[in-house]
């Protein structure tokens, strides 16, 4: 719930400063550690993960390290276009067997929605959105595809995701991502 509450607090102040130097989406105060993977800092002090990039095998490395010597009580996501499967889902298996929470900022698309779908608690902001199609391997991809998000719960939606040719998208905005159950929960953008 503190992820939530710092998210929500800290998401205008993120999209306002747009334009880091090493993320897209991140503020210019926060700290990158590797693999488009970054620490942001609330201005009451809180500390939270963000992913704002590209998956690569480095991404999934960082991310491993950094929680088994950090406190992570999840993931933001702030944009990512996807990147390497194998990464993701080494990601996605931490992050279901330590029951953290994901939160996707703008975008979450390819493997990134991989990493999305372990969290424990899956928010989006209103206006967010995920993006799924087929592997450019479809049969290698879709056998390590098909494993992983039957273990996630979700073996319909990938089912869903290979008939969408690679070079296409299947874009879900938040609340059909919410009625897919793919998000547990929406985090309006206009809190009132």
């Amino acid at each position: 719930m503190l992820l939530r509450k710092l998210l929500v607090v800290a998401c205008a102040g993120f999209l306002a400063a747009c334009g880091s130097p090493n993320g897209l989406v991140v503020s210019n105060q926060a700290q990158a550690v590797g693999g488009n993977l970054f620490i942001e800092t609330s201005t009451k002090g809180a500390q939270f993960l963000v992913l704002d990039g590209e998956i690569t095998p480095r991404t999934s490395y960082t991310f491993l390290a950094l929680i088994e010597t950090a406190r992570v009580e999840g993931l933001v996501i702030a944009q990512s276009p996807g990147g390497d499967l194998l990464a993701s889902h080494q990601i996605g298996r931490a992050i279901k067997s330590r029951r953290m929470n994901t939160v996707v900022l703008a975008s979450c698309i390819s493997a990134c929605v991989d990493v999305f779908v372990a969290g424990k608690r899956r928010e989006m902001m209103d206006f967010a959105q995920l993006g799924v199609h087929s592997a450019t391997n479809r049969d290698v991809a879709y056998q390590i595809d098909r494993k992983y998000w039957r273990e996630m719960g979700f073996s319909n939606i990938n089912e869903k995701a290979y008939r969408v040719p690679n070079n296409k998208l299947w874009i879900i905005k938040s609340q059909r991502a919410r009625e897919l159950r793919l998000a547990t929960d929406i985090i309006r953008s206009d809190p009132r």
